[in-house]
């Protein structure tokens, strides 16, 4: 929401992947493309690949920016004890392993690299809730594989049943 206040959130699709009272939040934005190449990531990593067919990397937020994640659509048999596992089949790997595998496997995988996280202490999440500082809308792939990512947080607004045209910033809240 606009009155948050934060520029790295404005207009922003978080994908919240863990969030306890105790410990906090962990979420990965999914709507923001980034100018680096897959291809020349998995270069690096030792992995040679020949350049294209890849999907775009993603900033998912500002915390750890230089850290990878991989948000893929994963069947039983390509699960890992090591994965964040969320609804729907999607999992959240940290391994450039995981990464590997993906880039190598059947091209109809979808799978995103995204880098850097969105991170949120106790109770801070919360709070900003009750603030109005975020709207929660449930996950779908469609929204995290299919749709544009220019056209995501209107998508994102749509799925519960929200016009973007009318969020506008009334500045009722101090930014935080």
């Amino acid at each position: 929401m606009p009155s948050l206040g934060d520029p790295n959130f404005q207009r922003t699709v978080v994908l919240l992947g863990a969030h306890s009272i105790d410990e906090g939040a962990f979420g990965l934005i999914v709507n923001r493309p980034l100018d680096v190449d897959l291809a020349e990531i998995l270069e690096e990593l030792g992995h040679h690949r020949p350049s294209g067919g890849f999907p775009p990397v993603l900033a998912g937020g500002p915390v750890e920016p230089g850290h990878g994640f991989v948000l893929f659509e994963a069947g039983e048999e390509s699960a890992s004890d090591d994965d964040l596992t969320l609804p729907h089949g999607l999992r959240v790997s940290g391994s450039t392993e995981t990464l590997a595998g993906l880039a190598d496997g059947d091209p109809a995988t979808r799978y995103s690299l995204i880098l850097g996280y969105s991170g949120w202490h106790p109770g801070q999440l919360e709070t900003e809730i009750e603030e109005n500082s975020w709207l929660l809308a449930p996950v779908g792939s469609s929204i995290l594989f299919e749709i544009p990512f220019e056209d995501r947080w209107a998508a994102a607004l749509d799925s519960i049943g929200v016009d973007p045209g009318t969020i506008v910033d009334t500045g009722s809240t101090t930014p935080t």
